[in-house]
């Protein structure tokens, strides 16, 4: 009786367990979110410039743009409070973020990030949503993006 509790324990651990491994492989190849954003693998036909979100709708549709629509990071009541900025970063796993700088000149926003590691280039790409206060940015250029690595 014991054995027999035993191994179907055993096989409901291991049938478990690989379904938990299956959903984690299967969502890790498109996208996955983290604390300071959505990471995407990188499509060298793509150009990841930085977007200004000022409403969901524009949001809806920028998750759209990049196929993934179904994952929702920002919700209606995010962007009545702010606009945000979405930045494009070569991203690892090991990557942390401690800090970040907005100098917004005119109609040019610099950014200063302070992290632990540099990171040239990575098959990932983080998209990271900076808040901004709402109408505080027209049609902005991307200025300067600088590293500081801690």
């Amino acid at each position: 009786m014991r054995q027999r509790l035993f191994i179907t324990t055993l096989i409901i651990v291991i049938v478990l367990g690989a379904a938990v491994l299956g959903i984690y492989i299967g969502t890790r190849g498109n996208y996955r979110t983290v604390v300071e954003g959505i990471v995407i693998r990188k499509d060298d036909n793509t150009i990841y410039n930085p977007t200004l979100i000022t409403s969901y709708d524009e949001y809806l549709a920028f998750l759209e743009d990049y196929d993934i629509h179904e994952l929702v990071f920002l919700t209606a009541g995010d962007l009545e409070e702010n606009d945000y900025i979405i930045d494009f970063i070569n991203y690892e796993d090991s990557m942390e973020f401690y800090d970040i700088g907005v100098e917004i000149l005119d109609r040019q926003i610099n950014l200063t990030y302070t992290v632990n590691v540099e990171i040239e280039d990575s098959d990932e790409i983080l998209m990271y949503f900076i808040p901004i206060e709402n109408g505080l940015l027209g049609n902005f250029i991307m200025g300067d993006r600088e590293f500081i690595i801690e």
